[in-house]
């Protein structure tokens, strides 16, 4: 059972903290939301996004203009 008073200090903290704590005690008792797996997919796809040249990709509003083109004249 949770200690009562432990409890009542951890809901004090705001959010963001306690957030942390969440993922402090996670850490702690060996506890993921991803498997090693899934991890290592993130973290390589996390990799991908830092190197992509962004500057090669059109904008939002490039690609929402091109899509209403095709729409037009179909």
């Amino acid at each position: 059972m949770v200690d009562k008073a432990l409890l009542e200090r951890v809901m004090q903290l705001d959010e963001h903290s306690r957030l942390e704590l969440r993922d402090a005690i996670e850490e702690s008792v060996g506890l993921s939301a991803l498997s090693p797996e899934d991890q290592a997919l993130l973290d390589e796809r996390v990799a991908e996004d830092d190197a992509a040249d962004w500057n090669d990709y059109p904008t939002l509003a490039a690609d929402e203009a091109e899509v209403r083109a095709r729409r037009r004249v179909a």
